[in-house]
Protein backbone atom coordinates (compact mmCIF):
# COMPACT_ATOMS: atom_id res chain seq x y z
CA UNK A 1 0.00 0.00 0.00
CA UNK A 2 2.56 2.49 0.28
CA UNK A 3 4.03 2.49 -2.88
CA UNK A 4 0.37 3.73 -3.69
CA UNK A 5 0.84 7.00 -1.62
CA UNK A 6 2.50 10.29 -3.08
CA UNK A 7 5.88 11.25 -2.49
CA UNK A 8 6.60 13.00 0.91
CA UNK A 9 8.61 15.17 -0.44
CA UNK A 10 6.56 16.42 -3.51
CA UNK A 11 3.76 17.03 -1.31
CA UNK A 12 6.19 19.01 1.30
CA UNK A 13 7.16 20.96 -1.95
CA UNK A 14 3.44 21.45 -3.12
CA UNK A 15 2.50 22.61 0.76
CA UNK A 16 5.34 24.98 0.94
CA UNK A 17 3.89 26.67 -2.80
CA UNK A 18 0.85 26.68 -1.55
CA UNK A 19 1.87 28.79 1.28
CA UNK A 20 4.02 30.60 -0.77
CA UNK A 21 1.43 31.59 -3.30
CA UNK A 22 -2.04 31.76 -1.28
CA UNK A 23 -1.08 32.66 2.41
CA UNK A 24 0.07 36.08 1.76
CA UNK A 25 -2.50 37.83 3.74
CA UNK A 26 -4.91 36.45 6.40
CA UNK A 27 -8.05 34.31 7.15
CA UNK A 28 -8.57 33.75 3.32
CA UNK A 29 -9.21 30.84 1.18
CA UNK A 30 -6.09 30.34 0.38
CA UNK A 31 -4.94 29.69 4.28
CA UNK A 32 -7.60 27.14 4.54
CA UNK A 33 -6.38 25.38 1.61
CA UNK A 34 -3.20 25.41 2.61
CA UNK A 35 -4.41 23.99 6.46
CA UNK A 36 -6.20 20.95 4.80
CA UNK A 37 -3.24 19.98 2.91
CA UNK A 38 -1.18 20.43 5.65
CA UNK A 39 -3.42 18.07 7.73
CA UNK A 40 -2.86 15.55 4.77
CA UNK A 41 0.82 16.15 4.44
CA UNK A 42 0.96 15.10 8.81
CA UNK A 43 -1.02 12.04 8.08
CA UNK A 44 1.34 11.15 4.98
CA UNK A 45 4.09 11.01 7.27
CA UNK A 46 2.77 9.10 9.88
CA UNK A 47 1.34 6.55 6.62
CA UNK A 48 4.96 6.20 5.87
CA UNK A 49 6.87 5.57 9.25
CA UNK A 50 3.88 4.69 11.93
CA UNK A 51 7.26 4.20 14.88
CA UNK A 52 6.81 7.33 16.42
CA UNK A 53 9.87 6.84 18.25
CA UNK A 54 11.77 6.19 14.84
CA UNK A 55 11.54 9.83 14.04
CA UNK A 56 14.43 12.53 14.34
CA UNK A 57 14.20 13.73 18.01
CA UNK A 58 13.71 17.34 17.12
CA UNK A 59 10.38 15.95 15.72
CA UNK A 60 9.48 16.84 19.60
CA UNK A 61 9.69 20.36 19.43
CA UNK A 62 7.03 20.90 17.50
CA UNK A 63 4.66 19.45 20.10
CA UNK A 64 5.70 22.86 21.94
CA UNK A 65 3.43 25.61 19.82
CA UNK A 66 0.37 22.99 19.87
CA UNK A 67 0.62 22.46 23.36
CA UNK A 68 0.89 26.23 24.47
CA UNK A 69 -2.67 26.68 21.93
CA UNK A 70 -3.95 23.54 23.54
CA UNK A 71 -3.55 24.86 27.04
CA UNK A 72 -6.32 27.28 26.11
CA UNK A 73 -8.75 24.67 24.37
CA UNK A 74 -9.17 23.17 27.24
CA UNK A 75 -12.17 23.87 29.53
CA UNK A 76 -10.84 26.38 33.27
CA UNK A 77 -11.95 25.93 36.96
CA UNK A 78 -13.91 29.03 37.41
CA UNK A 79 -11.37 30.25 39.75
CA UNK A 80 -8.57 30.41 36.77
CA UNK A 81 -10.90 31.50 34.12
CA UNK A 82 -12.50 34.26 35.89
CA UNK A 83 -9.65 35.32 37.41
CA UNK A 84 -8.74 39.30 36.89
CA UNK A 85 -11.15 41.64 36.39
CA UNK A 86 -10.60 42.52 32.73
CA UNK A 87 -11.14 38.42 32.14
CA UNK A 88 -14.13 38.51 34.10
CA UNK A 89 -15.80 41.36 31.95
CA UNK A 90 -14.82 40.07 28.94
CA UNK A 91 -16.39 36.48 29.78
CA UNK A 92 -19.61 37.96 30.39
CA UNK A 93 -19.63 40.34 27.65
CA UNK A 94 -19.11 37.16 25.35
CA UNK A 95 -21.28 34.64 26.80
CA UNK A 96 -24.40 34.24 29.90
CA UNK A 97 -23.49 33.56 33.14
CA UNK A 98 -24.39 29.70 33.11
CA UNK A 99 -21.69 29.37 30.16
CA UNK A 100 -19.13 31.28 32.11
CA UNK A 101 -18.74 28.36 34.39
CA UNK A 102 -17.45 26.28 31.50
CA UNK A 103 -15.31 28.60 30.19
CA UNK A 104 -12.32 27.56 27.73
CA UNK A 105 -8.43 29.41 28.79
CA UNK A 106 -9.44 31.10 25.53
CA UNK A 107 -12.38 33.29 26.03
CA UNK A 108 -13.03 33.30 22.63
CA UNK A 109 -13.02 29.29 21.57
CA UNK A 110 -13.01 29.54 17.79
CA UNK A 111 -10.28 32.42 17.84
CA UNK A 112 -8.16 29.69 19.79
CA UNK A 113 -9.20 27.08 17.14
CA UNK A 114 -8.18 29.53 14.42
CA UNK A 115 -4.85 29.68 15.93
CA UNK A 116 -4.31 26.24 16.51
CA UNK A 117 -5.06 25.76 12.52
CA UNK A 118 -3.00 28.51 11.77
CA UNK A 119 0.22 26.63 12.92
CA UNK A 120 -0.56 23.15 10.95
CA UNK A 121 1.44 24.08 7.68
CA UNK A 122 4.60 25.33 9.72
CA UNK A 123 4.31 22.10 12.04
CA UNK A 124 3.99 20.06 9.25
CA UNK A 125 6.57 21.51 6.85
CA UNK A 126 9.07 21.31 10.30
CA UNK A 127 8.25 17.60 10.70
CA UNK A 128 8.85 16.68 7.26
CA UNK A 129 11.91 18.75 6.00
CA UNK A 130 13.48 16.59 9.18
CA UNK A 131 13.05 14.05 7.47
CA UNK A 132 14.44 15.04 3.79
CA UNK A 133 17.40 13.91 2.85
CA UNK A 134 20.55 16.90 2.33
CA UNK A 135 19.56 16.93 -1.61
CA UNK A 136 15.89 16.94 -1.03
CA UNK A 137 16.40 20.25 1.30
CA UNK A 138 18.69 21.70 -1.01
CA UNK A 139 15.73 21.63 -3.84
CA UNK A 140 13.48 22.68 -1.28
CA UNK A 141 15.67 25.64 -0.75
CA UNK A 142 15.58 26.73 -4.47
CA UNK A 143 12.07 26.30 -4.50
CA UNK A 144 11.58 28.43 -1.85
CA UNK A 145 13.61 30.98 -3.62
CA UNK A 146 11.68 30.71 -6.99
CA UNK A 147 8.77 31.55 -5.04
CA UNK A 148 10.29 34.52 -3.49
CA UNK A 149 11.69 35.37 -6.77
CA UNK A 150 8.74 35.47 -8.37
CA UNK A 151 7.35 37.33 -5.00
CA UNK A 152 9.83 39.67 -5.65
CA UNK A 153 9.30 40.21 -9.59
CA UNK A 154 5.89 40.94 -8.66
CA UNK A 155 6.53 43.48 -6.33
CA UNK A 156 8.71 45.68 -8.61
CA UNK A 157 5.86 45.62 -11.22
CA UNK A 158 3.51 46.44 -8.58
CA UNK A 159 5.45 49.58 -7.87
CA UNK A 160 5.98 50.32 -11.41
CA UNK A 161 2.54 50.09 -12.58
CA UNK A 162 1.17 52.94 -9.44
CA UNK A 163 -1.73 52.76 -7.13
CA UNK A 164 -4.34 51.71 -9.67
CA UNK A 165 -2.45 48.56 -10.30
CA UNK A 166 -4.24 45.18 -11.10
CA UNK A 167 -1.74 43.39 -9.82
CA UNK A 168 -2.50 43.26 -5.95
CA UNK A 169 -3.36 40.19 -4.24
CA UNK A 170 -5.86 41.52 -1.83
CA UNK A 171 -8.00 44.34 -1.68
CA UNK A 172 -7.15 45.70 2.42
CA UNK A 173 -3.32 46.58 0.71
CA UNK A 174 -0.55 49.35 0.70
CA UNK A 175 -1.50 50.44 -2.69
CA UNK A 176 1.43 52.17 -4.49
CA UNK A 177 3.83 50.04 -3.07
CA UNK A 178 5.46 47.06 -3.30
CA UNK A 179 3.80 44.07 -1.75
CA UNK A 180 4.18 41.42 -4.32
CA UNK A 181 2.42 38.34 -3.25
CA UNK A 182 1.89 39.74 0.34
CA UNK A 183 -0.89 42.48 1.39
CA UNK A 184 1.52 43.87 4.01
CA UNK A 185 5.15 45.63 2.07
CA UNK A 186 6.29 44.92 5.29
CA UNK A 187 6.17 41.11 4.85
CA UNK A 188 7.29 41.51 1.56
CA UNK A 189 10.68 43.34 2.62
CA UNK A 190 11.44 40.62 5.32
CA UNK A 191 10.76 37.79 2.87
CA UNK A 192 13.62 39.36 0.59
CA UNK A 193 15.63 39.69 3.26
CA UNK A 194 15.58 36.71 5.21
CA UNK A 195 15.40 34.94 1.34
CA UNK A 196 18.61 36.61 0.01
CA UNK A 197 20.95 34.95 3.31
CA UNK A 198 19.51 31.77 1.54
CA UNK A 199 20.49 32.88 -1.88
CA UNK A 200 24.66 33.37 -0.45
CA UNK A 201 24.65 30.07 1.16
CA UNK A 202 23.38 28.61 -1.98
CA UNK A 203 26.23 30.41 -4.19
CA UNK A 204 28.71 29.10 -1.83
CA UNK A 205 27.61 25.52 -1.62
CA UNK A 206 27.53 25.36 -5.40
CA UNK A 207 30.88 26.88 -5.85
CA UNK A 208 32.46 24.89 -2.87
CA UNK A 209 31.05 21.64 -4.73
CA UNK A 210 32.49 22.71 -8.08
CA UNK A 211 35.29 19.74 -7.61
CA UNK A 212 32.93 17.09 -6.96
CA UNK A 213 30.13 17.64 -9.71
CA UNK A 214 29.87 19.65 -12.55
CA UNK A 215 28.10 22.82 -11.89
CA UNK A 216 25.92 24.58 -14.71
CA UNK A 217 27.63 28.11 -15.62
CA UNK A 218 23.36 29.19 -15.60
CA UNK A 219 22.94 28.42 -11.79
CA UNK A 220 25.46 31.71 -10.85
CA UNK A 221 23.64 33.86 -13.65
CA UNK A 222 19.79 32.76 -12.15
CA UNK A 223 21.72 33.38 -8.59
CA UNK A 224 23.66 36.46 -9.05
CA UNK A 225 20.12 37.82 -10.77
CA UNK A 226 17.70 36.45 -7.67
CA UNK A 227 20.34 38.53 -5.16
CA UNK A 228 19.98 41.37 -7.19
CA UNK A 229 16.24 41.21 -7.66
CA UNK A 230 16.28 40.23 -3.93
CA UNK A 231 18.27 43.48 -3.16
CA UNK A 232 16.34 45.96 -5.03
CA UNK A 233 13.08 44.71 -3.50
CA UNK A 234 13.54 44.64 0.15
CA UNK A 235 15.14 48.18 -0.20
CA UNK A 236 12.19 49.67 -2.31
CA UNK A 237 9.92 47.59 -0.13
CA UNK A 238 9.34 51.00 1.70
CA UNK A 239 10.23 49.27 5.61
CA UNK A 240 12.78 50.59 7.70
CA UNK A 241 12.73 47.39 9.18
CA UNK A 242 13.17 44.91 6.16
CA UNK A 243 16.00 47.04 5.09
CA UNK A 244 17.91 47.51 8.69
CA UNK A 245 17.46 43.50 8.91
CA UNK A 246 18.78 42.84 5.43
CA UNK A 247 21.37 44.33 6.10
CA UNK A 248 22.29 43.01 9.19
CA UNK A 249 21.45 39.30 7.71
CA UNK A 250 24.26 39.79 5.14
CA UNK A 251 26.64 41.41 7.51
CA UNK A 252 25.96 38.03 9.65
CA UNK A 253 26.92 35.99 6.70
CA UNK A 254 30.34 37.09 5.98
CA UNK A 255 31.70 35.08 8.73
CA UNK A 256 29.89 31.82 7.10
CA UNK A 257 31.16 32.50 3.84
CA UNK A 258 34.73 33.22 5.49
CA UNK A 259 34.62 29.76 7.27
CA UNK A 260 33.29 27.65 4.02
CA UNK A 261 36.53 28.73 2.18
CA UNK A 262 38.93 26.13 2.79
CA UNK A 263 40.77 26.13 -0.11
CA UNK A 264 44.40 27.91 -0.51
CA UNK A 265 43.51 27.97 -4.36
CA UNK A 266 41.88 30.47 -7.07
CA UNK A 267 38.87 30.15 -5.65
CA UNK A 268 40.14 32.92 -2.96
CA UNK A 269 39.09 35.43 -5.48
CA UNK A 270 35.37 34.42 -5.98
CA UNK A 271 34.54 34.42 -1.92
CA UNK A 272 36.33 37.82 -1.65
CA UNK A 273 33.87 38.99 -4.63
CA UNK A 274 30.92 37.45 -2.82
CA UNK A 275 32.10 39.19 0.65
CA UNK A 276 33.18 42.48 -0.68
CA UNK A 277 29.79 42.47 -2.68
CA UNK A 278 28.28 42.08 1.45
CA UNK A 279 29.93 44.50 2.15
CA UNK A 280 28.74 46.93 -0.62
CA UNK A 281 25.59 46.53 0.28
CA UNK A 282 25.87 48.81 3.68
CA UNK A 283 26.34 52.31 2.18
CA UNK A 284 23.67 51.68 -0.25
CA UNK A 285 21.18 50.37 2.55
CA UNK A 286 22.20 53.05 5.08
CA UNK A 287 20.88 55.42 2.13
CA UNK A 288 17.40 54.04 1.86
CA UNK A 289 17.29 54.14 5.11
CA UNK A 290 18.02 58.13 5.39
CA UNK A 291 14.83 58.22 3.19
CA UNK A 292 12.83 56.42 5.31
CA UNK A 293 13.53 58.03 8.70
CA UNK A 294 11.51 61.51 7.01
CA UNK A 295 8.26 59.39 7.09
CA UNK A 296 7.63 58.67 10.44
CA UNK A 297 4.14 59.43 10.80
CA UNK A 298 2.83 55.77 11.08
CA UNK A 299 5.87 55.12 13.64
CA UNK A 300 4.33 57.30 15.73
CA UNK A 301 1.15 55.62 15.46
CA UNK A 302 3.09 52.21 16.13
CA UNK A 303 4.14 53.16 19.62
CA UNK A 304 0.59 54.07 20.71
CA UNK A 305 -0.35 50.82 19.87
CA UNK A 306 2.27 49.34 21.78
CA UNK A 307 1.38 51.48 24.61
CA UNK A 308 -2.46 50.69 24.85
CA UNK A 309 -1.68 46.69 23.78
CA UNK A 310 0.55 47.35 27.12
CA UNK A 311 -2.19 48.59 29.20
CA UNK A 312 -4.04 46.03 28.19
CA UNK A 313 -1.54 43.05 28.82
CA UNK A 314 -1.63 44.47 32.48
CA UNK A 315 -5.04 44.36 33.08
CA UNK A 316 -5.34 40.45 32.00
CA UNK A 317 -2.96 39.19 34.32
CA UNK A 318 -2.07 36.40 35.27
CA UNK A 319 -3.66 34.50 32.12
CA UNK A 320 -4.53 36.66 29.18
CA UNK A 321 -6.79 37.25 27.16
CA UNK A 322 -6.72 34.11 24.71
CA UNK A 323 -5.22 33.37 21.52
CA UNK A 324 -6.86 35.64 19.07
CA UNK A 325 -8.23 37.49 21.51
CA UNK A 326 -6.65 41.20 20.56
CA UNK A 327 -8.77 42.34 17.86
CA UNK A 328 -11.66 42.89 20.60
CA UNK A 329 -9.52 43.35 23.40
CA UNK A 330 -7.67 46.20 21.85
CA UNK A 331 -10.96 48.72 20.84
CA UNK A 332 -11.72 48.66 24.33
CA UNK A 333 -9.16 50.46 25.09
CA UNK A 334 -8.71 52.85 22.34
CA UNK A 335 -12.26 53.94 22.03
CA UNK A 336 -11.71 55.06 18.84
CA UNK A 337 -9.59 58.48 19.40
CA UNK A 338 -6.48 56.68 17.87
CA UNK A 339 -8.01 54.13 14.90
CA UNK A 340 -11.02 55.98 14.48
CA UNK A 341 -12.89 53.59 12.18
CA UNK A 342 -9.82 51.59 10.83
CA UNK A 343 -9.55 47.88 13.02
CA UNK A 344 -6.33 46.88 14.41
CA UNK A 345 -5.95 43.54 14.50
CA UNK A 346 -2.64 43.45 15.92
CA UNK A 347 -0.28 45.03 18.59
CA UNK A 348 2.99 45.65 15.38
CA UNK A 349 5.06 43.48 18.08
CA UNK A 350 3.98 40.25 18.08
CA UNK A 351 5.75 38.86 22.04
CA UNK A 352 3.83 41.85 22.96
CA UNK A 353 0.18 40.73 21.63
CA UNK A 354 1.29 36.64 22.94
CA UNK A 355 2.12 38.49 26.14
CA UNK A 356 -1.68 39.64 26.16
CA UNK A 357 -3.12 36.91 25.04
CA UNK A 358 -1.53 34.45 26.76
CA UNK A 359 0.71 35.52 29.51
CA UNK A 360 2.48 33.23 31.48
CA UNK A 361 1.99 30.39 29.15
CA UNK A 362 3.45 31.72 26.43
CA UNK A 363 6.69 33.39 28.26
CA UNK A 364 7.14 29.44 29.32
CA UNK A 365 6.88 27.92 25.60
CA UNK A 366 8.80 31.08 24.26
CA UNK A 367 12.00 30.72 26.92
CA UNK A 368 12.06 27.25 26.04
CA UNK A 369 12.43 28.17 22.19
CA UNK A 370 14.66 30.46 22.87
CA UNK A 371 17.01 28.41 24.65
CA UNK A 372 16.63 25.56 21.90
CA UNK A 373 17.12 28.41 19.28
CA UNK A 374 20.31 30.05 21.24
CA UNK A 375 21.85 26.32 22.02
CA UNK A 376 21.17 24.86 18.30
CA UNK A 377 23.22 28.12 16.59
CA UNK A 378 26.14 27.95 19.00
CA UNK A 379 26.54 24.27 18.00
CA UNK A 380 26.35 25.51 14.29
CA UNK A 381 28.70 28.20 14.52
CA UNK A 382 30.89 26.64 16.67
CA UNK A 383 31.07 23.02 17.11
CA UNK A 384 29.56 21.50 14.34
CA UNK A 385 32.96 20.55 12.39
CA UNK A 386 32.24 17.16 12.34
CA UNK A 387 29.36 17.60 9.27
CA UNK A 388 29.59 18.18 5.82
CA UNK A 389 30.73 21.94 5.06
CA UNK A 390 27.56 21.96 2.71
CA UNK A 391 25.09 21.13 5.59
CA UNK A 392 26.73 23.41 7.86
CA UNK A 393 26.62 26.57 5.66
CA UNK A 394 22.84 25.74 4.69
CA UNK A 395 22.22 25.35 8.53
CA UNK A 396 23.76 28.78 9.58
CA UNK A 397 22.04 30.44 6.80
CA UNK A 398 18.87 29.32 8.25
CA UNK A 399 19.50 30.18 11.42
CA UNK A 400 20.39 33.75 10.51
CA UNK A 401 17.24 33.84 8.19
CA UNK A 402 14.84 32.76 11.16
CA UNK A 403 16.90 35.42 13.10
CA UNK A 404 16.02 37.74 10.78
CA UNK A 405 11.91 36.78 10.69
CA UNK A 406 12.32 36.74 14.92
CA UNK A 407 13.69 40.02 15.18
CA UNK A 408 11.13 41.80 12.96
CA UNK A 409 8.15 40.50 15.19
CA UNK A 410 9.75 42.92 17.35
CA UNK A 411 8.05 45.62 15.19
CA UNK A 412 5.27 44.07 13.09
CA UNK A 413 3.73 40.52 13.02
CA UNK A 414 5.02 38.67 9.93
CA UNK A 415 4.58 35.18 11.43
CA UNK A 416 1.04 36.16 11.07
CA UNK A 417 0.71 35.33 7.59
CA UNK A 418 0.87 31.59 6.41
CA UNK A 419 3.98 32.43 3.69
CA UNK A 420 6.35 33.84 6.27
CA UNK A 421 4.74 30.97 9.03
CA UNK A 422 5.44 28.16 6.85
CA UNK A 423 9.23 29.53 5.93
CA UNK A 424 9.59 29.71 9.42
CA UNK A 425 8.47 25.91 9.58
CA UNK A 426 10.94 25.57 7.02
CA UNK A 427 14.25 27.43 8.23
CA UNK A 428 13.67 25.71 11.78
CA UNK A 429 14.09 22.26 10.18
CA UNK A 430 16.80 23.12 8.41
CA UNK A 431 18.57 24.21 11.67
CA UNK A 432 18.87 20.48 12.17
CA UNK A 433 21.57 19.06 10.93
CA UNK A 434 21.04 15.43 9.59
CA UNK A 435 23.20 12.75 10.64
CA UNK A 436 24.11 11.17 7.24
CA UNK A 437 26.09 14.49 6.84
CA UNK A 438 28.17 13.41 9.42
CA UNK A 439 31.97 12.93 8.52
CA UNK A 440 34.45 11.03 10.07
CA UNK A 441 37.48 13.29 11.57
CA UNK A 442 40.32 12.53 8.71
CA UNK A 443 37.73 13.93 6.10
CA UNK A 444 36.60 16.45 8.10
Amino acid sequence: MLHRLPSTFAVTVALLSMALLLGGGQGGLGDTLTQVLALALMALLYARKPDLKSWPKAACWAALPLLALAVFLLPWPEMFSASGAARSQLMQALAPASVALNAQGGLIATASERALYWLLPAVALYLSVLQLSQRQRGVLVRVLIFWLLINATLGLMQRADGPESSLYFYSNTNPGVAVGLFANANHYGISLAAGLVLIFATMVTLFSARGVSRIHPLWWVLLFVCAMVFIVGFLLSGSLAAILLGLFGCFMMVPAIISANQRNDKSHWVFTLIILGLIAIIPVSLYFVALEFTNGAFDDLRLQFIQIASQASRDFSPWGSGPGAFWYVFPQYDYNFITGDVIVNHAHNEYLELWLEMRWVFAAAAVLALMAFTGQGFRLWFRAKDYSRASVILARAAWVALLLLLMHSIVDYPLRTTAILAMAGVLAALLVLPESQRISDENA
